[in-house]
């Protein structure tokens, strides 16, 4: 194997394994304070656990079964891909389950499978203690075995989203770095449809002044790792990765911080800490496609959104989301889907979902070009 695929393997491995850390960390943060807060944890970290081995079993094969890893060494696999309008429509895909499969595979179904964790994680974190024990299982079934699979084929895995750039002319299409949409989207999304059926908390919501921080700090590693974990095939961008990744949560947690002290005349340390988990989910779908400046914007826009997300969850539908497990990734990660198409610069991606290989906007190595989503390329 030459050095540069054992490399990459090692690479992603080992942000995989660190990537653990964001579910972990969700885990302990909408679980709260020790004393009243061990059952949920545990709650939702079974619910993980069942994500992880059903992403392993089936979800991995839906969401890869078109494609395959070079960069990690892997061989093209047979397999299924339904396309009910031809090329470029891929629905749904299927190569089979992971038996023999090859070291790159089987590294990048454990990195999918750390994405399933955290999506039903996130899910489940405001409602886990209101499920019995077969709902918990029967979502964590649902999301990291069905749900996350289909949005990540169609995200990353040869899927119609990522297809549009070449049978719509949409730019480059659906261009996503490592989750804003497919993990902190649909996690914080599922989260408040979970407490909008369940009306949980309309009698009294409020704010959550004791979340642990070292929990925070633990689900920012996550966060961290896994949007290195996508620089195992560029890796000259890795430095702009971590620097965007920090520069984003910083900004956003100064920016939160900074209008709650001005909105209600004191330092609030639980929006600090949402600010800076929301900055970070923000980078996701940005970060190596702008410049740290423009990371500074997305993150302070991110932490604007933490606070007046918190007070519409929580003040105007009064539903009981303490640890704002919502605001911080689900309406963050809505805004790191937007901050890709508004904001890209062009300085990369070149080749993405199969578009400017050549030339693209008539330059050519152009990148993607956010501003300009609907030209035809060249």
């Amino acid at each position: 194997m030459p050095v540069e695929t054992t490399l990459n393997l090692a690479w992603t491995l080992l942000l995989a394994l660190l990537g653990l850390a964001l579910p972990v960390g969700v885990g302990l943060l909408a679980a709260g304070p020790a004393k009243r807060g061990a059952g949920t944890a545990g709650r939702l970290l079974l619910a993980g656990a069942v994500a992880v081995l059903v992403s392993l079993a089936c979800g991995f094969s839906l969401q890869y079964g078109a494609l395959h890893a070079p960069q990690l060494g892997e061989s093209p696999q047979r397999s299924w891909q339904w396309t009910p309008l031809g090329e470029g429509s891929g629905l749904l895909a299927w190569a089979g389950p992971l038996v023999a499969a090859e070291p790159g595979r089987l590294v990048l179904a454990l990195l999918q499978a750390v994405g399933a964790a955290a999506v039903v994680v996130l899910a489940l974190g405001p409602t886990s203690q209101r499920l019995p024990g077969p709902g918990l299982v029967a979502v964590a079934l649902f999301a990291g075995g069905l749900l996350y699979p289909l949005l990540g084929h169609w995200t990353w895995g040869g899927g119609w989203l990522a297809s549009t750039g070449r049978t719509a002319y949409l730019g480059h299409g659906y261009v996503d770095w490592s989750g804003a949409g497919p993990i902190y989207a649909l996690g914080g999304m599922m989260a408040l449809a979970g407490l909008l059926v369940s009306g949980a908390g309309r009698e009294a919501a409020g704010d959550d002044e004791s979340l642990p921080p070292g929990a925070a700090v633990v689900a920012l590693l996550g966060i961290v790792a896994l949007n290195l974990a996508g620089a195992w095939s560029w890796v000259p961008r890795l430095p702009l990765v971590a620097v965007n990744t920090l520069v984003s949560a910083a900004a956003a947690g100064a920016v939160a911080t900074v209008y709650m002290a001005f909105a209600t005349g004191r330092f609030r340390p639980a929006m600090l800490i949402r600010g800076l988990l929301a900055g970070a989910v923000a980078s996701a779908g940005i970060a190596p496609f702008a410049p740290p400046l423009t990371l500074a914007l997305v993150g302070a826009v991110a932490g604007l959104l933490t606070p007046l997300g918190s007070y519409l969850v929580q003040r105007v539908w009064r539903l009981d989301d303490p640890a704002g497990l919502v605001p911080a990734f689900g309406c963050a990660g809505l805004w790191g889907i937007l901050a890709v198409g508004l904001l890209a610069d062009g300085t990369f991606g070149q080749g993405l979902n199969g578009v400017g290989q050549g030339l693209y906007l008539g330059v050519a190595g152009q990148g993607d070009v956010g501003r300009r989503p609907l030209h035809r390329r060249d």
